[in-house]
């Protein structure tokens, strides 16, 4: 399969990586320090601007299978799918960063010569809003019909789950979490920082009857979010101020969720919702190789980026890939259907760890002596490195 990655910033970097290992990819970019970033993985460069043609003739779009857009300008990726569809016929994936294109090309899909619109910012508010009344999980995303995928701190008796690069994964339908976690809804929520995901963050948790307090310095910015979050409180001020902590009683939220545009800042409002207490501390952090030291001051980091190159990557693996979680660091957990390369094999004879299997819409927990079906869906748990050899 041939790929055509346009613009190699973080997002289409990871989307590169993840794909250079088993299938033929072009990048294209007009920055030449940005292009040479990759000169490490095994792919075809191109130095030029992608919205001239013969950017794109150069890259040979023309015998792209798909082809990516993935730079910092939402309007210049979508006029780089639109220029492709013409060149030839790829799957076109454009990442956009406004909702309003998002809103535009969800009323009748394939407008503007885009197959598949990718905006990070309500795939984080989800991952956030999903694990938000689980304290005991980082993480819990959903990987194919009602089962989810947990980054689990702790794991209660009888949940499946199985430990890989020191992480303990649980994989479950969401009735059997609630049973497990007895999951706490916060009734308070303090969101610092205004940025697209705290609005949709704050619309969503709104939803789920949390009172949402929103900090924004900026002036006009907080006058904007006022008018677009009718049910939230929205506080014009300095977030690192003690006399606004005090003054507006911020430390009694349950929750907190630093969502500065900068990471520097992000990063600044979690550790100070730490010092004033609130210790359920969640960030969004643009670039997803802080992620580590985010986790190790005891944030949960959620990056925009990370999670964008997923369902990028995920969008092109084929048929026989029903789901995908890869945003926790180091694993990788799929959802596949059983063909013919993987009917009748037991769990020691399949790549990785094998979780649970639907069968006809059932759960099985599989044992040793268990062997899989065609048409089964097998939850896989493998180590990233490996994710790019299982020709998925």
């Amino acid at each position: 399969m041939r790929v055509v990655i346009v613009g190699i910033g973080r997002t289409g970097k990871r989307v590169a990586e993840h794909l250079s290992k088993n299938h033929d990819v072009v990048v294209v970019d007009k920055n030449e320090e940005a292009v040479s970033e990759v000169s490490h993985l095994d792919v075809l460069t191109v130095v030029g601007d992608a919205t001239f043609p013969e950017t794109l003739e150069e890259a040979e779009v023309s015998k792209a299978d798909y082809m990516i857009a993935t730079t910092n300008d939402d309007a210049t990726n979508i006029i780089v799918c639109s220029l492709g569809k013409t060149l030839g016929n790829p799957f076109t994936i454009a990442r956009v960063k406004r909702l309003e294109y998002l809103r535009l090309w969800g009323r009748g899909r394939e407008a503007l010569g885009v197959d598949l619109m990718v905006s990070s910012v309500p795939l984080v508010a989800k991952s956030i809003a999903n694990v938000i009344e689980f304290p005991q999980l980082r993480q819990l995303r959903n990987l194919y019909n009602d089962l989810y995928v947990g980054d689990a701190i702790d794991v209660p008796e009888g949940l499946w789950h199985a430990e890989i690069e020191g992480r303990k994964i649980v994989v479950a339908t969401m009735e059997e979490l609630k049973r497990a976690y007895r999951p706490e809804k916060p009734r308070n929520v303090l969101i610092i920082g205004g940025s697209e995901v705290a609005i949709m963050l704050a619309e969503m948790l709104t939803r789920k009857g949390c009172d949402v307090k929103v900090v924004e310095r900026n002036g006009s910015r907080a006058e904007r979010l006022s008018s677009l979050l009718d049910k939230a409180t929205v506080i014009a001020g300095n977030p690192f101020s003690r006399f606004l902590w005090r003054d507006e009683e911020l430390d009694e939220a349950d929750v907190s969720v630093s969502a500065f545009d900068e990471d520097e800042k992000t990063l600044m409002g979690a550790m100070v919702s730490k010092e004033w207490g609130i210790e359920r501390t969640f960030a969004v952090v643009h670039d997803g190789d802080l992620i580590g030291m985010f986790e190790r001051t005891g944030i949960t980091a959620v990056s925009p980026e990370v999670v964008t190159a997923d369902r990028i990557a995920f969008a092109t693996r084929g048929e026989k890939a029903l789901g995908l979680v890869a945003s926790i660091p180091g694993v990788r957990v799929l959802a596949v259907e059983v063909d013919e390369r993987l009917a009748d094999k037991t769990p020691d004879e399949v790549s990785g760890i094998l979780g649970p299997v639907l069968r006809n819409g059932e759960v099985i927990l599989p044992t040793a002596n268990f062997h899989l079906q065609r048409g089964d869906v097998i939850t896989l748990i493998v180590r990233e490195e490996m994710a790019g050899e299982l020709g998925l």
